[in-house]
């Protein structure tokens, strides 16, 4: 094979690669393994990411509270047409339209649209991580889906901060660009955890139920997967990576399984490390 003409995937470099652990990315990986695709990854480390993108005139798709412009990944880059893309959505579409013979669906016509309609409790909370902008026109009813499956798991990000995997030698920058931020990661006391963690079962529930309308499962669909899907499953990858272990069996014995069930499934067939 050509290496020269392998889709390029820009992920975020960690000490656990080559897996993903931020959940954007890990839509991205699940999809373009969905659709068969061979691709080649790129390990950027998070100080460096503005500089990478804008290296490749790919500008940021969302803005902090304060409008300055938050660059962050996934990318892809297709040397046969030249194109980059930096927005999960986005590559999904793309991939779909560009390589439609490919693999699988991943906008199935004849869909049942099980789930698409879903409402985050939190639809209304202001977050201080960015969420992707909620897009009209193609796929509608996906990306609204997109951005209410990121509210609603945004919303808990505070049990896996203190242990997100960043490289040693880069761990004091990235920390001080999330203070920054504004989001410290500290270290939440056993109560607050336990507050939390309770907050995200809740608050999870009806997502989850969702994935009970078809009892085929494991999909929204029942035994086919779409991008929805995949959506889920890129949070579900990033909670079982930085969760620790104890709570992440709770968090998979949660809803009869169903999330564990997805994950599962989703990890076995579609999840590939490149």
């Amino acid at each position: 094979m050509d290496m020269s003409s392998l889709l390029v995937f820009y992920d975020i470099s960690s000490p656990i690669q080559p897996r993903s652990y931020a959940p954007n990315p890990s839509k991205s990986r699940l999809a373009l393994s969905f659709k068969q695709l061979p691709f080649k990854t790129t390990w950027v480390d998070i100080p460096d990411i503005p500089e990478v993108r804008k290296g490749l005139d790919c500008a940021a798709v969302r803005k902090h509270h304060d409008g300055s412009e938050y660059f962050t990944l996934p990318m892809i880059q297709d040397p046969a047409s030249g194109r980059v893309i930096g927005d999960s959505f986005d590559i999904a579409v793309y991939l779909e339209d560009t390589f439609p013979q490919s693999g699988g669906c991943l906008f199935p016509p004849d869909s049942t649209r099980t789930g698409l309609d879903y409402e985050s409790p939190h639809k209304d909370s202001s977050f201080l991580v960015p969420l992707s902008p909620q897009q009209g026109g193609k796929h509608a009813d996906y990306a609204r889906f997109n951005w209410h499956v990121d509210a609603s798991f945004t919303a808990y990000v505070g049990l896996v901060g203190e242990f997100l995997p960043f490289n040693p030698q880069s761990a004091d920058r990235v920390r001080q660009i999330f203070l920054q931020r504004g989001w410290s990661g500290v270290s939440l006391s056993a109560e607050h955890r336990q507050q939390l963690l309770a907050g995200c079962k809740a608050g999870l529930q009806s997502l989850a139920e969702c994935f009970m309308v078809n009892s085929s499962g494991p999909y929204l669909e029942g035994s086919s997967a779409s991008y929805a899907d995949f959506i889920v499953g890129g949070w579900l990858n990033m909670f079982s990576e930085t969760m620790p272990a104890e709570e992440w069996r709770e968090f998979r014995s949660w809803y009869g399984g169903a999330f564990a069930r997805l994950h599962d499934a989703l990890q076995q067939s579609y999840y590939e490390c490149k």
